[in-house]
């Protein structure tokens, strides 16, 4: 048994530390088994799921986020939390058909759950190996009592599939064991899920029937399914195999798992190469020992308490055969060698060799599992934003199918990851040999970038770091980052501009509203294109008018027309983001904040201050640097949020208010009448709270208008959102209707002033 397999540890460790109760709607009873995988993800079977919603066993349906009740065996019964579905693998036969009741066999049929936080100690995960025939492995109820546990053995594994076995003595494995894990003792790991049994009959049994048989899916089965679904959860898995070097023995320690591309002598060859560079960093046994308990733990595995080192070559062994184990090393060597050139050039021979096996991955474990999470938050609240950083950020490569896609669900960010280190650096020159960018860190630039504020520092922060860790030059790193950075700083508004003032009348009908509209023109001169008229016109008319004069516009086939509503005072709380310009015979809604960019002016409020126009000039040049200012109830009313803008917030060119529509009433005209030229707030909001954060307030400024179009095409499809945004942007670059010089007084005049226009006549 060597070092890594825990001499003097807990040999009587089992998988109830992962096990999971998945519990019916009503919380009344047991629905199946589940296993926690690590962070806040849950693996259970999708007929645990179907049983625990009341469907039938087999249905293929894909339920959607729905949220189930879990707890934990080895917490107490009455903790019950709450776990959303985020990935779905419906059962299905062998010709990808619906399984029939009484099938003995079935394919897919996992599910993964997530918790809202992670559980605490001792809830941890297990490691994880092959399954493979002859394997001696116990399940337990989901319930978890002790009493529960049924022994099997693993009598054949076939496409997959392994084939248990029980004897007629003990519990056998019935309902309510799915989706549990199957423990292998003897190799201190799981190595399958729980999937069903092979029933007796109903009546009296005969020699030839077929008593306590049920079977699992193998684990490398399971990877499988998950990664086909790009549903792969954690990617430094605990104990995580791709297949074994030798014949399963419980004694050699060869159980380790091994990188997926090599032969065993190819392993040997680069495990005998690295014996020389650890050497020279660990030959001191008990720095030795320190590193190598402190990997054990971040790996999974268990470590001797008595004070003992590994010897250097089984340092070796684990280095080449586990997944993650040389960065997660690494990472705690470069702070210590980072002085020693000689010491870092034998860290750099030794990541050089690890690339050659395939198991050590880019990423140590720590950096992983802190980007997933990152890139899983921002991916909830953009979708779009990892599809797009990673289409700029690696413009001449094939991205992954996933990337392809205009959005990615959290749940996929694994098995991007997991893709993307994989790849090699970009072709652009660095200095002395160094390294070459990861295209990971590339994209992650690119991500921070898009993102801004403070998740892009904490991106960049990490991004410095593997930098460091992997030897890379620190200017290669910065010739990216400004990369990222004027990509980011990309106009978002390459497209035509429309103004639009309206006005409304004491006698007009509630609901009505005069208007007219210009173009912009790309040297700044402007054209009318709706003149104003007598007429009242509803929202819709008015939708309908912008419509026809955007798709007329010259440049409105470069990208998302910008559309400038000037209101009154009292219309800044105007729904003109969902005036629908659709028409009768259209199948799709055309709402102006779904199809445009469309943005709120109020010049009447700026004029009421004699500096007005110089604080909108300050405030706007200002407006890429520093971060938004969140008003509410926090500053003070309107007497607080006027020294602070006064203060130290003079340059603030961003406000986003929260609170209640009495609470914007008092606030809102402060910000404008002081020259903030950008203003969001959420009209739909009663009550104080983040509501619009997912918009990425803090992201690059030029973009905002772009990522408030995305959030209200998200937030009208789904009728549970009511968050409705509203902006305010006053670009002191773009004149106002009563500071538009025409470029062609005649064009739009050449009607009377009361008669039908050509675009109303498309009404």
């Amino acid at each position: 048994m060597t070092w890594f397999q825990a001499v003097g540890g807990d040999q009587d460790a089992d998988a109830r530390g992962a096990l999971v109760r998945v519990l019916t709607a009503d919380r009344s009873r047991t629905a199946g088994a589940g296993v926690y995988l690590s962070g806040r993800t849950l693996l259970t079977c999708a007929h645990v799921v179907n049983a625990a919603l009341g469907e039938q066993m087999f249905s293929a349906r894909d339920p959607g986020a729905v949220t189930l009740g879990v707890s934990f065996p080895v917490l107490s019964p009455a903790e019950i939390r709450q776990a959303r579905l985020v990935a779905w693998i419906p059962p299905r036969s062998h010709l990808r058909g619906p399984v029939t009741d009484g099938s003995l066999r079935w394919e897919g049929d996992l599910a993964v759950l997530e918790l809202g936080e992670e559980p605490p100690p001792p809830v941890g995960p297990v490691r994880w190996l092959e399954m493979a025939r002859g394997q001696e492995v116990r399940a337990w109820y989901g319930g978890g009592q002790a009493f529960s546990y049924a022994d099997v053995r693993v009598a054949a594994y076939d496409d997959g599939v392994g084939y248990l076995d029980g004897q007629l003595s003990g519990a056998a494995v019935d309902e309510g064991y799915s989706g549990g894990p199957l423990w292998c003792a003897a190799d201190g790991a799981a190595v399958g899920l729980v999937m069903g049994r092979i029933t007796a009959p109903g009546h009296a049994l005969s020699a030839q029937h077929t008593v306590r048989r049920s079977w699992g899916l193998g684990w490398q089965s399971v990877l499988l399914e998950l990664r086909h679904a790009n549903a792969l959860p954690e990617g430094h898995l605990a104990g995580l195999t791709h297949r074994r070097t030798v014949a399963h023995d419980p004694g050699s320690g060869a159980d380790l798992r091994s990188g997926p591309d090599l032969d065993a002598d190819s392993v040997e060859t680069v495990r005998d190469m690295m014996v020389g560079p650890l050497h020279l960093l660990l030959g001191d046994p008990a720095a030795r020992a320190a590193h190598a308990t402190a990997l054990a733990t971040e790996l999974g595995l268990r470590a001797p308490a008595d004070g003992t080192a590994p010897s250097v070559a089984e340092l070796a062994d684990l280095l080449t055969r586990t997944d993650r184990a040389l960065p997660t090393l690494a990472e705690a060597l470069a702070p210590v060698v980072a002085d020693d050139p000689r010491c870092r050039g034998e860290l750099d021979r030794l990541l050089a060799l690890g690339r050659m096996t395939n198991a050590a991955r880019l990423l140590s474990v720590a950096e992983h599992r802190l980007v997933r999470a990152k890139f899983e938050h921002l991916c909830r609240l953009d979708p779009g934003l990892l599809p797009r950083s990673a289409t700029a950020a690696l413009p001449y490569l094939e991205l992954p199918r996933s990337l392809q896609a205009a959005r990615l669900a959290p749940a996929a960010v694994a098995g991007v990851l997991a893709e993307l280190e994989t790849w090699a650096g970009d072709c652009s020159p660095v200095p002395d040999e160094t390294p070459r960018l990861p295209a990971l860190l590339r994209v992650v630039e690119y991500v921070a970038a898009e993102t801004g504020g403070l998740a892009c520092r904490a991106l960049q922060d990490w991004s410095g770091r593997v930098a460091t860790r992997l030897g890379i030059h620190a200017s290669a790193l910065r010739e990216r980052r400004a990369d990222a950075e004027r990509w980011s700083q990309r106009a978002s508004t390459a497209g035509a501009r429309i103004l639009v003032e309206l006005e409304r009348h004491a006698k007009d009908p509630a609901g009505h509203f005069r208007c007219a509209v210009w173009r912009l023109r790309a040297d700044g001169s402007a054209a009318r294109a709706v003149p104003r008229t007598d007429r009242p016109r509803t929202g819709h008319e008015i939708a309908r008018l912008v419509r026809e004069v955007a798709g007329g516009t010259e440049g409105a086939e470069h990208g998302v027309v910008l559309v400038a509503v000037s209101v009154p005072p009292d219309a800044l709380e105007l729904p003109v983001d969902e005036w629908d310009g659709a028409g009768l015979d259209e199948y799709i809604p055309a709402p102006l904040g779904e199809d445009f960019h469309l943005i709120l002016r109020c010049p009447a409020l700026r004029r009421r201050s004699r500096t007005g126009a110089a604080d909108l000039t300050r405030r706007w040049n200002a407006r890429h640097r520093g971060e938004a200012l969140r008003a509410d109830r926090a500053v003070g009313g309107r007497a607080g949020l006027i020294g602070l803008l006064k203060t130290t917030h003079r340059d603030t060119a961003r406000v986003l208010l929260q609170g209640t529509a009495v609470q914007r009433g008092e606030l809102l005209p402060v910000c404008l009448v002081m020259g903030v030229p950008i203003v969001l707030w959420d009209r739909a909001s009663q009550e104080c709270g983040p509501g619009l954060d997912a918009v990425g307030t803090d992201g690059p400024v030029d973009g905002l208008p772009e990522r408030v179009r995305h959030f209200r095409v998200r937030a009208y499809a789904d009728m549970v959102t009511p968050a409705r945004p509203t902006l305010v942007w006053e670009d002191a670059e773009m004149p106002l209707p009563d500071e538009l010089q025409l470029a062609d007084p005649a064009e739009g005049l050449a009607r009377p002033a009361d008669g039908p226009d050509t675009t109303e006549q498309a009404i």
